[in-house]
């Protein structure tokens, strides 16, 4: 298992090496919100890869993103930077029109779908101040990193979705908020068969991750 210094997008060409030399998976699930990292992985791993990006209507909001992970790391730092010198206030966490065409090229299949365990439950802990047992599961899973909370959830989207099959041994890679600093081996399931005793999902092998991972306040109050 390799565990990187920090975590952030600075270990995503590391986490591109790791997953070329893994040869006993049939898919890759990447998280990736604009596909930027999908992208990357794609184009040099001859294998099935699958982009899961965020569903419609989530946004970063830029003016509350000077605290919490994009102050403290600093990729997400130089660019939130780089939207406030553009002017931009609001940018919509979906993949980009240039990268979507260039992932159709490579046979690359995006799933866009509600987030598992970040759906109806993110509104009532934000709007409502209400938390859940599936936040409190979130948040163990995030004390491993928050890479590891997404990977599950993109295996879980992917799956039920149609694009992956249930019990089937897949590699699966996130980061935190941007890039890719964790990966895992893991057995695919569909949501409604997270707890099931013979087909529900599995934590197999982790590949990488953070040695102290960071992890974004329960509210998240960048993201809208």
């Amino acid at each position: 298992m390799k565990v990187f210094e920090r975590p952030g997008p600075v270990n995503t060409d590391d986490i591109i090496n790791i997953i070329k030399n893994t040869s006993n998976v049939d898919y890759i699930v990447v998280a990736s919100v604009t596909g930027s990292s999908a992208l990357k992985i794609a184009e040099k791993v001859d294998k099935k890869v699958i982009c899961v990006t965020c569903p419609q209507g989530m946004y970063w909001e830029v003016e509350g993103m000077d605290k919490d992970l994009f102050a403290e790391i600093p990729e997400l730092k130089e660019k939130r930077d780089e939207w406030i010198k553009n002017g931009f206030k609001r940018v919509p966490m979906n993949v980009t029109d240039e990268n979507r065409d260039k992932l159709n090229e490579l046979g690359v299949e995006i799933v866009r779908g509600t987030i598992s365990f970040f759906g109806p439950t993110f509104s009532m802990r934000l709007h409502l101040q209400k938390i859940t047992s599936l936040d409190v599961m979130a948040k163990t899973l995030e004390m491993i990193s928050p890479g590891t909370l997404v990977a599950m959830e993109s295996v879980l989207m992917a799956t039920d979705a149609g694009v992956i099959p249930e019990d089937e041994i897949v590699l699966a890679c996130a980061g935190t908020e941007m890039g890719l600093d964790t990966a895992w081996v893991l057995k695919s399931c569909a949501s409604a068969n997270l707890f099931h005793p013979s087909k529900g999902f599995k934590f197999i092998e982790l590949l990488a991750k953070p040695g102290i991972a960071l992890n974004p306040n329960i509210n998240i109050e960048y993201l809208r």
